[in-house]
This record gives structure tokens, sequence and C-alpha cells, in this order.
């Protein structure tokens, strides 16, 4: 059975053809641990389908921390994505399942997955999202932080990557390494990977050393490729302890605004509409005759 995703209605009852175009497939990646990648595919995911946008979230990470967030894990001898990975047999289609945000389904991963063991071939995941992308509108891939063939997988599948970083000069040397490897896959393996946006995570405004932080990225690589980032908010780490994005409870929260804006920027950079559904409290009242 399919999951939400291969519904051709969405929630808000408009059609999509999904023959028009393949989903834009996004990394969000950095070589440095607890830098907010999951955060970000989670949140993002959540702000792209309520603008009725359909998203497949793939947990790369054998953590599973995004499949937590959204309130999924894999259940016992399920298909997860990291079998595509071992067996050329397996599809993708059969580990999909739905979660409870309407227009987000996920690719759970296998936590018993031993890295870069079983990646022998780099093209592998981007063949197998191939049979499946038609049916979405984006998927981003959730990764690990220290499996470099788990890493190019996804790169190799995508058009675009997402590095979250902190604003510290640790964080900012883990970008400058990340930035090394995306420029060899683009000029060795991928062509068609063109677009890299660097996320400020938990950026708090009033730091002169954060704001620092911030002008280096943007003297390294370019004000183009750093946006303006995600606010501290304490909401996000509650509503991942909850396993649910942000948006599932706090819609006026700094940090969901942020992550509206995030997928504003990540929409230009791909040429994608701009869509802002209005939330229930902002849709105009239905007029009623006598």
């Amino acid at each position: 059975m399919f999951a939400r995703g291969y519904r051709p209605h969405s929630e808000a009852g408009t059609v999509r053809d999904r023959r028009r175009r393949p989903a834009r497939v996004l990394t969000v990646a950095n070589n440095k641990g607890g830098v907010g990648k999951s955060t970000t595919v989670v949140n993002l995911a959540a702000e792209l389908a309520s603008r009725d946008y359909r998203v497949l979230v793939v947990d790369l990470d054998s953590q599973g921390h995004a499949g937590r967030g959204l309130g999924r894990v894999a259940r016992p001898r399920s298909v997860t994505v990291h079998d595509v990975l071992r067996r050329p047999d397996a599809t993708l289609e059969d580990g999909i399942v739905e979660t409870l945000d309407p227009g987000v389904d996920l690719l759970p991963a296998d936590g018993d997955f031993d890295g870069d063991v079983h990646v022998t071939d780099p093209c592998r995941l981007a063949r197998a999202l191939g049979e499946i992308v038609w049916h979405y509108d984006f998927v981003l891939i959730d990764t690990p932080p220290s499996v470099p063939r788990l890493l190019v997988a996804a790169l190799m599948a995508s058009e675009a990557v997402l590095i979250p970083a902190l604003l510290d000069d640790l964080s900012i040397d883990g970008v400058s390494r990340f930035m090394r490897t995306f420029h060899e896959v683009v000029t060795s393996h991928n062509a068609a990977l063109t677009t890299a946006l660097i996320v400020p995570i938990r950026v708090d405004t009033r730091s002169a050393l954060q704001r620092g932080a911030f002008d280096e990225l943007c003297r390294r690589h370019g004000h183009a490729m750093v946006s303006a980032g995600i606010r501290i908010d304490v909401g996000v780490s509650e509503a991942f302890a909850r396993r649910r994005p942000l948006r599932a409870f706090r819609r006026a929260s700094r940090a969901v605004a942020d992550f509206a804006d995030l997928a504003d920027r990540v929409l230009r950079l791909l040429g994608e509409e701009l869509i802002r559904l209005p939330t229930p409290d902002e849709a105009p009242a239905l007029e009623t005759t006598d």
C-alpha cells in the first residue's frame, strides 16, 4: 500500500500533475555532528508540506533522528532506505511510511546499518530514488556526520545541499571542509549538483561573537551562499522531544517563521513558485446567504 505522498489529490484539495517533473532532491549535510541537520530536515519538510508540496524525508543516518522527529522509526523486518545499499533487488517504495504530518512521508533508517561497508556503488541511491521521485515535489535527505561514502551517495542523488552550521570557529572550519567534498563531487561525479546554501543554526542576534562568525562565513563563501539562519528557540528541542515538527505546536514561534523564510530561500534558489497557504486562523470566512 502506498503512503500519503502517492495520493493524486492533496489535503488542500489541489490536484498536482505528477508527470510534469520529478521531485527536487536536496541533501542536508555537514561533516560535523550536533549542528541541527535532522532538526532542519524535519521542520523544513513540515513547512513545505504546509504549502501543499509533497515531501519525502529520507533518513540516511542510522541513528534515525529524522524519523524520530517525525514520530516514526523502522518496524522490525521492514524495508529501510539502507536496504537498497545492501541488496540490489530492494525497492524504496516498499519502505515508505506516512507520518502524522499531512504531505510528509518517510523512508526510515536501519539502526543496524554499518556505514561505509555496504556502500560499494555511489550511484545506487540515486537510481533507487529515480523510481519514486515522480510521486513527490521534494525529497530531503538527512545524512550522518562521519560516513563519507553515504554522504557521497546522497550528494550524487541531489541537485542542492543545505549545510546547517553553528556560528563558532569549529563549525566554520567544518563548513570549509565540507565544501571541499561538495566541489569534489560536483567536478568528479555530479555536475547537476550546483546549489549549496549554508544555514546558521541557533542564531543569537545579540551575540557579537556570532555576528563575527556570520561575517566570516560570508567572507569565505559569499553572502549569496549564507542564509539568515534559524534563531534560538527552545520550542525546537521541545517539539523534537515530542517527535513532531515545531509548527505542529507553535505556529507563531520565531523558529517557525525562520523555517518559512528558509523555505522561501530554497524555493527561490530552485526557481520554484513561492507558495504560502493561509493557516486556519488566516483563512477568510465563507460568506453565507439567508
